[in-house]
C-alpha cells in the first residue's frame, strides 16, 4: 500500500481549511484508508508509549464501530482535524498536544460507555477532562 502522504502530498499538515468541502472530502478518503491500515496502531503505540491494545480500541471506536448517536446508529462523521491528528500520530513527527488529547478523550469516552453511560453522556464527561475541540481551536 502506498504511503498516504505520497498519494495526497498537498493534504499534509493542516494545509486545508478544516471547514471546506475539500477538507471534508479528504477526511472521508482518509478514514477509508485508515480502516484498511495494518501498521498504524503499532506505529502510534511506539510514538506515544500507549499500549497497542488501547490504540486498536481507539481506532475501532473512532473509525470502524457504529454508535447510537442522536441521528441514528452509525459511524462517527469524518473529521479533517482527527484525520490530521491520526496522520501525525502514525508518522511520529510533529505530534501536537491536541493529538494526545484526542487519544485520551476517546479512551476516556470508551471506558465510560463500557461502565454504562450513553455515548452522549460519556462524550460530555470526556470533553471536560480532555477537550480535543478546544485544543484544536487553540492551534489555529
Amino acid at each position: 500500500m502506498k504511503k498516504w502522504t505520497k498519494i495526497y502530498p498537498a493534504r499534509l499538515a493542516g494545509q486545508l481549511n478544516p471547514n471546506s468541502e475539500e477538507a471534508e472530502k479528504h477526511a472521508k478518503l482518509y478514514y477509508e484508508a485508515i480502516r484498511k491500515m495494518t501498521t498504524d496502531c503499532i506505529n502510534i503505540s511506539k510514538n506515544t508509549n500507549m499500549s497497542e491494545s488501547d490504540i486498536k480500541d481507539i481506532k475501532n471506536y473512532i473509525f470502524v464501530d457504529k454508535h447510537d448517536l442522536i441521528n441514528g446508529h452509525k459511524r462517527f462523521d469524518e473529521s479533517y482535524d482527527i484525520a490530521q491528528s491520526w496522520q501525525r500520530l502514525i508518522d511520529g513527527k510533529n505530534i501536537k498536544e491536541q493529538d494526545i488529547i484526542l487519544l485520551n478523550h476517546e479512551l476516556t469516552e470508551m471506558r465510560l460507555i463500557k461502565s454504562g453511560m450513553t455515548q452522549d453522556e460519556a462524550h460530555i464527561i470526556a470533553t471536560k477532562k480532555h477537550n480535543y475541540a478546544k485544543a484544536t481551536d487553540m492551534e489555529r
